[in-house]
């Protein structure tokens, strides 16, 4: 009975720091999703307390309270420390943590670089923590192990009793551990207690982490004997009489930066990204632009080799990722373009140096070669305004045409700036802001010295986002608005081509588009297409929580690998609360979940069986 108070009491306190996130959703559900939740602390309870129980039933004199005492207590801290840390780490996923958990913190040394730090922000965590030990060190002492000593021949009452006993207990645990349905209770078994948004309340994180350890796909996927009928991943990049022929391309990825943070965007954020809004203003911005993933180790396979985030695992951490695949560096490699990396963080960071490499990136920049270390911020690597300014300087002694990544760094947590701005730079209502008028001005120190250079007239910027940071608004919080980065071209040469395509666009559509600009035809296999194919659907594809979603310029449709849960209208009903399904425009609902299906199908296939590259001819 502890454990399962305190497992409540962690997923209250989930749910109080979050409680932004399920704010829309009436009491009634909240109230169900915390009483089914206990379903699933019942699983994990049963599964990890199952020696302890086993040997309470066992007849015969105690020898092993003392470990049993020790193993209750340090098993089931550890279990709910995880409940604990998705506290926190919730408003940067939106979703409970899953296995590669223990990828991330392997990739690299940050995490345990930043865990004193860690620590620091998060002292109330460390102490609810030693406060849940005590608790567990406390309530033992009350459990009572019978002692009892088998003498020489039992009777057959009583070995019919303990057998009786036995059966109703294992039956009862085998119903809880594997449940009643043909399918063994998993992740999107959530949904059948809640609605969609109410998942991650019902589960546990313990129970996500073991669900998806050691899996990649939950299942492969097959709705369609054909069904490139309904979504062709070979894709044919069309021709483009107006190109920007061996221009180099810049592609900035900005770290954390959401709409919400940007004023071009989200007027009441107006100050914090002064240039940025005025660059915007010169670009030709996507109006409905959404990143494929929620993590910054997801995006990376989305905008340079056009494959969404479809798995539990992010691709960059999943066995599929010595893969063959076709990606924009290797394309640009093919056709005369010096291919570099920038990111301040220490060489590993999330992967990103490795991955590069495999994409086909054939010089990376981290922090090692930066030259000064006295630039190092004490947490994830070199601040933004002087790593900059050396990517620039680099920019001017690289042959051209280049492709070059720049991903910049000081907008993730701890959100610090440098001791200089802490006065000068505008602070908002939330910790983040400070570090994005940081990054910004970083932003516009590097173009104020790059419009100086030769380069600068003949280079396509690209501007977005890896992902949404948290959200502190009703929409960017609901499963539209936490997807919804910028998506940007500025080409200073070209001073007319700016304004706002009203379409909708994800990170898998960089890949083509950038190929389009440039004038290069290929043919490529590919989740996305050109933004400016007139004659391509144009959509956004994301996983989250065991659920798939589709984005269209109009609808949302959520669909759990079975069946559709959720159709919106977003672009009346901005905050997701007239669920359409089955009430109107069904053709469109059936045309865009047949699409999702195909989708699904395809990248199942594709990954597995590592074909990711169109068939040579």
């Amino acid at each position: 009975m502890v454990l399962f108070i305190l497992y409540q009491i962690t997923r209250f306190l989930f749910f109080l720091y979050n409680h932004s996130y399920f704010s829309n959703d009436p009491f009634y559900d909240l109230f169900r999703a915390f009483i089914w939740g206990t379903r699933f602390d019942a699983w994990v309870i049963l599964l990890f307390n199952l020696p302890e129980i086993i040997w309470a039933l066992i007849p015969i004199k105690k020898n092993l309270n003392n470990f049993f005492k020790f193993y209750y207590i340090i098993i089931n801290s550890i279990l709910l420390l995880f409940n604990l840390i998705d506290i926190r780490y919730f408003e940067f996923t939106l979703k409970r943590s899953t296995a590669d958990l223990f990828n991330l913190i392997g990739t690299g040394n940050d995490v345990w670089i930043l865990l004193p730090q860690f620590i620091i922000d998060f002292w109330y965590i460390v102490l609810f923590f030693i406060l849940i030990i005590f608790i567990l060190y406390q309530t033992h002492r009350f459990i009572k192990y019978p002692s009892i000593s088998i003498k020489p021949h039992l009777t057959l009452p009583n070995i019919f009793l303990l057998c009786i006993i036995w059966i109703f207990v294992f039956g009862s645990i085998f119903t809880i551990l594997r449940g009643t349905r043909l399918r063994p209770v998993s992740i999107i078994s959530a949904s059948l207690y809640a609605n969609t948004n109410d998942v991650p309340l019902v589960l546990n994180t313990p129970f996500s982490i073991i669900k998806t350890y050691g899996k990649t796909i939950p299942n492969i996927h097959k709705y369609f004997d054909v069904p490139e009928k309904y979504f062709q991943p070979i894709y044919i990049i069309p021709t483009n009489n107006n190109a920007f022929k061996n221009y180099n391309v810049v592609l900035i990825i900005l770290e954390s930066f959401s709409k919400e943070h940007i004023g071009y965007f989200s007027p009441k954020n107006k100050g914090f990204t002064p240039f940025l809004d005025s660059l915007l203003h010169q670009s030709m911005v996507i109006s409905n632009s959404y990143a494929n993933g929620r993590k910054s180790l997801e995006s990376l396979p989305s905008i340079l080799t056009s494959l969404p985030s479809l798995m539990d695992v992010p691709y960059i951490l999943s066995p599929f990722s010595s893969n063959q695949i076709k990606s924009l560096p290797l394309v640009l490699n093919k056709n005369g373009y010096y291919t570099s990396f920038y990111h301040g963080g220490t060489n590993g960071t999330m992967g990103f140096d490795v991955f590069s490499s495999m994409s086909g990136i054939k010089n990376y920049f981290g922090r090692w070669q930066y030259p000064n270390p006295n630039d190092y911020d004490g947490n994830w690597g070199i601040w933004d305004e002087p790593y900059l300014q050396y990517v620039k300087t680099q920019f001017d002694h690289q042959p051209t045409p280049f492709f070059s990544v720049i991903y910049t760094l000081s907008s993730h947590h701890p959100y610090k700036v440098p001791d200089k701005y802490i006065n000068t730079l505008p602070k908002g209502e939330h910790e983040i802001l400070q570090s994005i008028a940081y990054a910004d001005l970083s932003l516009k120190k590097f173009f104020n010295a790059a419009s100086k250079t030769q380069w600068y007239q003949h280079t396509i910027f690209i501007i977005t986002a890896d992902h949404v940071f948290g959200s502190h608004s009703d929409f960017y919080f609901n499963k539209v608005g936490s997807y919804s980065v910028p998506i940007a071209f500025f080409i200073p040469s070209h001073p007319n081509f700016k304004g706002s395509i009203n379409t909708t666009a994800q990170h898998a559509d960089l890949f083509p588009s950038t190929l389009y600009l440039l004038g290069i035809k290929d043919t490529i296999f590919s989740f996305g297409k050109c933004i400016w194919d007139t004659t391509a659907p144009h959509f956004a594809v994301n996983y989250i929580n065991g659920e798939y979603q589709l984005i269209n310029s109009d609808y949302l449709l959520l669909f759990n690998g079975n069946k559709t849960n959720g159709f919106y209208r977003f672009s009346n009903d901005s905050l997701l609360k007239n669920n359409l399904l089955y009430k109107d425009s069904t053709q469109t609902q059936k045309k865009m979940e047949d699409m999702l299906k195909a989708i699904i199908q395809i990248y199942d296939y594709a990954i597995i069986n590592n074909r990711l590259i169109p068939k040579s001819k």
